[in-house]
Order: structure tokens, then C-alpha cells, then sequence
């Protein structure tokens, strides 16, 4: 049996948890969902921890926690490709549709510079970030799944820092459409704008001279030839 906490707070992240809660093969200590919790509660837990698992984690984490615990998290992009902020929106926006989930160990040597522990599958088509979140909860099911299976049996790989980019996270004001940026982008590139940009994150928007805001909550991409008719 494999004692685990898991540290998450997003809708994604708590699908996950909510799965492994019926595991024959783990055996969940603690959840967390903030760093608040963590920080007061997790120095005194008297069962016996073999791994913390962080989903979707915005908070950085302790050294003495890194230092006392076996630490993994899942960054949905294939590492060292899109290290640090907004790795979905950045790898949308830049017309990637097929990526993969890392599961890496969380260190203090950097954001995102730990070990490689397992990769999976994840694809990034979708008219909205709700579908692309079902993806990435199914694809970090079944990397878990891997993980806890081959856990006594498991090995890591170092990154290749220098052979990957980092990303700052996304601004709200980043999510502004300048009229220029019609004319510049094909319709598929304002498509992966739009669509990168849907709930939870500040809509893509347009604003007049007065400051009013037209936000851009849905859209759809119908390529020639495809008959599909738009539906609300």
C-alpha cells in the first residue's frame, strides 16, 4: 500500500483526487488545498508518507517540505518544452495540438527543472479549455495509475534544461485583441487565441476608446468543406 497526499485545489485536480479515493493500491493520507493547509498541517501527520502529490499546485513549496517528503507534480507540457506559467495557453496559443503531461519531482533547483519521473499523452484540440481539462484529468489518471503501479520499480531521467524555454505566466491585460491582430493572424491562429483564453482565464477581449470591454466567452473554427452546422 502506497501512502500519498495530494495537494490541489483546481476543478481538474479534485476529479483526480475524487478517482483515487476508491484505489485498492494507495492509500491517501492527507488532501491539501491550499498552501495555507499544507504549511500548518502537513509537520504533523504521524502516518507514514511515501509520496506528495501536487495538481495544478500555484503556490512554491517549502524546502523543509521538499526536504522531508518525497515531492511530484504534474506540469501538462513536455518537459523542458514550456517550463513555468500558463503552459496550456502558451502551447495553444502557439498552435501546438498534441503535447504531453510530465510527472516530475519538485525540487528547490528551479521551477520545473526536476526529474523526469513518466510521461503521458495529451491532446490539446477543443473548442473550449473545459474540454481540454477533461483531457488533461483523464491523461494524468492514467500517468498516476503508472506511477503508483511501477511505484517500488520506479526511475527518473534528468532534464535537459538548455534544450527547453520557460514561460512567464499569463497577465490578465494579455488577454486584449489590438485591431492590428486581425489582420495579422490567420483565422486559425485567432481561433487558438480565443480558445486558450475561455473559462477559468480571463476571456480574450476587445475595448473602445471609452474603455468598454466585448469578451470573447465561446468560439468555434469550421474548416472548408466541413459541413457542421454551429450549434449554441
Amino acid at each position: 500500500m502506497i501512502n500519498v497526499i495530494f495537494c490541489g485545489y483546481r476543478f481538474w485536480a479534485l476529479e483526480i483526487i475524487k478517482y483515487f479515493e476508491n484505489s485498492s493500491n494507495i492509500k491517501i493520507v492527507s488532501i491539501f488545498n491550499n498552501n495555507e493547509e499544507i504549511v500548518n498541517n502537513i509537520n504533523s501527520i504521524n502516518d507514514k508518507v511515501d509520496v506528495v502529490v501536487f495538481l495544478g499546485w500555484s503556490w512554491f513549496i517549502s524546502n523543509n517540505i521538499l526536504e522531508k517528503y518525497f515531492c511530484v507534480g504534474i506540469h501538462p507540457s513536455d518537459l523542458p518544452n514550456y517550463r513555468g506559467g500558463s503552459p496550456l495557453q502558451h502551447q495553444i496559443i502557439n498552435g501546438i495540438e498534441y503535447t504531453k503531461i510530465s510527472l516530475m519531482q519538485i525540487s528547490s533547483e528551479g521551477i520545473d527543472k526536476g526529474d523526469i519521473w513518466d510521461k503521458e499523452e495529451l491532446c490539446l484540440n477543443g473548442d473550449s479549455m473545459e474540454i481540454i481539462f477533461k483531457n488533461l484529468t483523464i491523461s494524468s489518471i492514467i500517468l498516476l495509475n503508472r506511477f503508483f503501479h511501477n511505484f517500488d520499480n520506479k526511475k527518473s531521467y534528468k532534464q535537459d534544461i538548455e534544450s527547453g524555454l520557460y514561460f512567464d505566466r499569463r497577465k490578465p491585460e494579455e488577454s486584449k485583441i489590438l485591431k492590428e491582430f486581425f489582420y495579422n493572424k490567420s483565422l486559425k491562429e485567432i481561433y487558438n487565441f480565443i480558445r486558450a483564453l475561455t473559462y477559468p482565464y480571463p476571456n480574450a477581449y476587445i475595448e473602445d476608446e471609452k474603455g468598454n470591454k466585448l469578451l470573447f466567452e465561446k468560439v468555434k473554427y469550421i474548416e472548408k468543406g466541413n459541413d457542421e452546422s454551429i450549434k449554441d
